[in-house]
């Protein structure tokens, strides 16, 4: 989508369009993918015109790419890196939390959006399948590896064996119950998801434990 510089004399009334703009985007992407949503439908969802939506987007396409990116922008930032995070617990209940955390967002109803929109057009954008993948899966594995580089018990595994260990981690909490999700229907419980994080948390701590001798880990 086209930006303007902020000397230019309308940068603040375009900046406003532009997100609202997006912001309409969002929401007819998600509802009805890519396929069945109109420019039309874009520009009045935003209240412009649609030749000021033109002025801002060269197509369907451009939009699209936009609001997936933004999408992901916010994914990424939803999840820092957090070096101190955590470090007043046990190893075991702070691994329980990230993992409690991980399962929340990758079953909310904007990840489940992202992905249904993703997925029906990776064809058309098959780079966009690939910062989509970073943005809900990959951030997460790359927190965890600098979580595991931040604690005390774990900052003498290895550069290798820390996103190995967080990959690891991250597929104990996948289940097939995510496909369900996607195709319509509800997320797992709480306590299934806490046997989850229980069970992670566990098969890290059985990992970490020849390098944190004598430490309380759990």
């Amino acid at each position: 989508m086209k930006q303007w510089l902020e000397g230019h004399p309308k940068a603040r009334l375009m900046a406003r369009k532009r997100a609202a703009i997006l912001d309409a985007a969002h929401r007819e992407f998600m509802a009805h993918g890519f396929a069945g949503t109109t420019m039309e439908a874009i520009a009045a969802a935003a209240k412009v015109s649609i030749m000021t939506l033109y002025r801002h987007a060269d197509d369907k396409e451009d939009l699209f790419r936009t609001v997936i990116a933004e999408t992901c922008e916010r994914a990424l930032e939803a999840e820092p890196a957090d070096r101190g995070a955590g470090q007043a617990l046990p190893l075991a209940e702070a691994l329980q939390a990230r993992a409690i955390r991980f399962q929340t967002q990758l079953a909310g109803a904007e990840t489940v959006a992202l992905l249904r929109a993703v997925t029906v057009e990776t064809g058309r954008f098959p780079d966009l399948a690939e910062s989509t993948w970073q943005a809900v899966i990959g951030t997460h594995r790359d927190a965890m590896a600098a979580f595991l580089a931040h604690r005390e018990e774990t900052r003498s595994l290895g550069a290798e064996e820390r996103p190995r260990l967080a990959t690891v981690f991250l597929d104990r909490l996948v289940g097939t119950d995510m496909l369900a999700i996607l195709l319509g229907g509800h997320a797992v419980s709480a306590a299934t998801q806490e046997a989850r994080a229980r069970a992670a948390a566990t098969e890290v701590i059985a990992a970490v434990q020849p390098y944190a001798p004598g430490r309380r880990l759990v």
